[in-house]
């Protein structure tokens, strides 16, 4: 099973080839897909950015954005996803190797459930121990 970050489920939407490519394989397998919590804040905080003070436009694309992450299976941020957050961040910032607490919690939660992590962003999930990242 596999968790996807926020830039796959962007270029995903935005037809990037290699994410399709990824996309179509996971299909093939039947594959479950799930998400954050956290990549729905900040897919939906791209929305509100670009098209928050242009009320047309802004109530298509967020119904489009509503349409596109009902799609997949949602994993909340709980207690185990925070503790195990909390130890990831803790470890990082000991090194001097932090990275932002978005992506902290996606890894949290790939670790917690032994997810496979959808990303092209290695540099900062691979300070992450314990998941499996498959980059495209």
């Amino acid at each position: 099973m596999w968790l996807a970050d926020t830039t796959f489920i962007i270029d995903l939407i935005n037809s990037d080839i290699e994410a399709v490519k990824i996309a179509k394989k996971i299909d093939s397998k039947r594959s479950i897909v799930f998400i954050s919590v956290i990549t729905i804040q900040e897919y939906l905080r791209g929305i509100y950015f670009l098209f928050g003070h242009k009320s047309d436009q802004f109530n298509k694309k967020i119904s489009q954005a509503e349409g596109d992450l009902a799609r997949f299976s949602w994993l909340d941020v709980n207690y185990n996803i925070a503790k195990v957050a909390a130890e990831i961040d803790a470890d990082l910032t000991r090194k001097g190797e932090q990275i932002g607490y978005a992506d902290v919690l996606i890894g949290a939660t790939a670790q917690f459930y032994q997810l496979t992590l959808l990303t092209r962003n290695k540099t900062h999930f691979e300070r992450i121990p314990r998941i499996q990242i498959e980059v495209y």
